[in-house]
């Protein structure tokens, strides 16, 4: 399989994308307390309806010019899963893995819901994947669907940002619909497939994923679900069973030895699931080092959990990983000299005002907010 890079350019210029980059990587932390007084740090940005508007139409465009199945070389690259709308820990993985375009990465998804800013979120990663679209990938998740973000907290963030109910559900359905337009899974060099949720009992080939037809709809059933809802059994369990999800399925030992057989992978990448045995590294394996189940979001819903990232690198044909873990107890917030700025935005910053261009006046208009 070849990959895609060489056919797209390092870094998208684009004025609208750039200023809400900056505008996103450049806020300020503020300090709130929830129920039982503990404290929740968010970023204080504002991101109007209009810039969104603008935001998915653009991202619409993106993804569905991407095949379903996406093609990464093999070259280092950090794998995130889950951040169910934490800002402020995803900057902190920009930050300590470096940020784009210097690492590439890939996110699994499942970037709304159950956190208190999956607006911030979902937007932050849209401009990092449309400015360095080589750089940074992004799957669809469980989440990112009409039904679940009902009743998980994403429609009633947009509905509580905005305070108009017309107001909220018309950014939340322009998520939506760039959701349906997302891909589903990514092979990267040629060795280590990812998706958010694992295999599926109507894949015989992995190419049989560039035929889902986008933009759609998570259907109940089929190839398209099980990419997001599967599980991995219990080690001690073979083959397929049912998931105690009430959909998709769950796969065992045989079926991740089969699979990787027959297309030639080594290693099986995916998120979903947080459990008791995660809770230390934020990651497990299983079937023999074969799988990973990775989760990146933090102390999720109160948890105290641990999170990880994994960075892959390729060296002689085999598949190198390498964990960074975040701790639950040595979670702070930013200091306040930590600019969350990309370093050739900055260079990109004076080149356009030594060129006087129209970004100068919009960068001044935010430098003076």
């Amino acid at each position: 399989m070849a990959s895609m890079m060489e056919k797209i350019p390092k870094i998208n210029h684009d004025d609208e994308i750039f200023a809400l980059l900056y505008k996103i990587l450049s806020s300020q932390v503020q300090t709130l307390y929830g129920e039982d007084m503990e404290k929740i740090y968010q970023l204080n940005v504002d991101i109007s309806p209009l810039e969104i508007s603008k935001l998915t139409e653009k991202m619409k465009k993106v993804f569905l010019e991407q095949p379903c199945l996406l093609v990464i070389g093999a070259e280092p690259i950090t794998v995130v899963a889950d951040m169910h709308g934490q800002s402020i820990h995803l900057l902190r993985i920009l930050m300590t893995c470096d940020a784009p375009p210097t690492q590439k990465f890939l996110f699994l998804g499942d970037y709304v819901d159950r956190g208190s800013q999956s607006v911030a979120v979902i937007c932050l990663l849209f401009c990092l994947k449309h400015r360095y679209p080589n750089h940074v990938y992004l799957l669809r998740g469980n989440h990112e669907d009409v039904n679940t973000t009902l009743n998980y907290g994403f429609y009633d963030e947009c509905l509580d940002k905005w305070k108009s109910e017309d107001i909220g559900e018309t950014v939340w359905k322009m998520f939506i619909e760039t959701f349906n337009c997302m891909p589903l899974a990514a092979v990267i060099g040629s060795k280590v497939f990812c998706s958010h949720g694992g295999l599926s009992p109507n894949m015989e080939s992995i190419e049989e994923i560039n035929a889902i037809d986008r933009p759609s709809v998570v259907p109940p059933y089929g190839l398209a679900c099980d990419l997001l809802w599967s599980d991995p059994a219990q080690p001690e369990r073979n083959g397929w069973g049912l998931s105690h999800r009430g959909i998709s399925f769950t796969y065992g030992k045989t079926v991740v030895d089969e699979f990787c057989a027959k297309n030639e992978i080594s290693l099986v990448l995916r998120g979903h699931q947080l459990f008791k045995e995660m809770y230390p590294q934020g990651c497990v394996l299983r079937f023999g080092g074969r799988l990973i189940s990775l989760f990146s979001a933090l102390n999720y819903e109160g948890h105290k959990n641990n999170s990880s990232v994994l960075k892959l690198d390729f060296v002689g044909g085999k598949v190198k990983v390498k964990q960074v873990v975040y701790r639950c107890r040595h979670y702070v917030p930013l200091k306040p000299q930590e600019i969350l700025a990309c370093r050739d935005m900055k260079q990109a910053k004076s080149q356009e005002k030594r060129r006087g261009s129209r970004m100068d006046s919009v960068m001044g208009k935010i430098k003076g907010d």
